[in-house]
């Protein structure tokens, strides 16, 4: 074989290992601690039951990936953040109480503001109500019209 082929050969084996390289590189994403945190709450606050954690987990990585919505609380919330999220515990999903007297004032109204923002995405209050997700047909054709219940 010439030197051609082999430096052919090595460039075509350099390409075909990129895009798994690439693959590899986009899932090794981490967050950071108060990205974290800031999932924690969303778990411990928002409206999910445990028996629906993976679709709860799926709206977590959407809600961190939505800088328009994470930005409002970051950075200057950062302590604030961590210091609430330390008061849940681990894997804790749709707290049915907080007692918000116990909390420091800054946390009861991060708190607040956070549930508030929080409890007003359309993919929330669609769970909340037990509408379809966004895009999905109803089940039922007639259901706007008949009474609640």
């Amino acid at each position: 074989m010439s030197g051609y082929s082999l430096k052919r050969r090595e460039f075509i084996q350099v390409l075909m290992s990129l895009p798994l390289g690439y693959a590899v590189g986009c899932a090794a994403e981490r967050r950071s601690p108060v990205q974290e945190s800031l999932g924690k709450l969303v778990l411990a606050l928002g409206p999910w039951p445990a028996d629906d954690r993976e679709r709860a987990e799926e709206f977590v990585g959407r809600f961190l990936a939505a800088e328009h919505i994470v930005g409002l609380y970051l950075p200057e919330s950062n302590a604030v953040i961590r210091r609430l999220a330390r008061r849940f515990p681990d894997g804790a999903m749709a707290l049915m109480e907080l007692n918000m007297a116990a909390l420091p004032a800054e946390e009861r109204e991060f708190a607040l503001q956070f549930v508030q923002q929080l409890y007003s995405l359309v993919e929330v209050r669609f769970y909340v109500s037990n509408e379809p997700r966004w895009g999905e047909c109803l089940g039922e054709r007639t259901r706007y019209v008949q009474a609640p219940g």
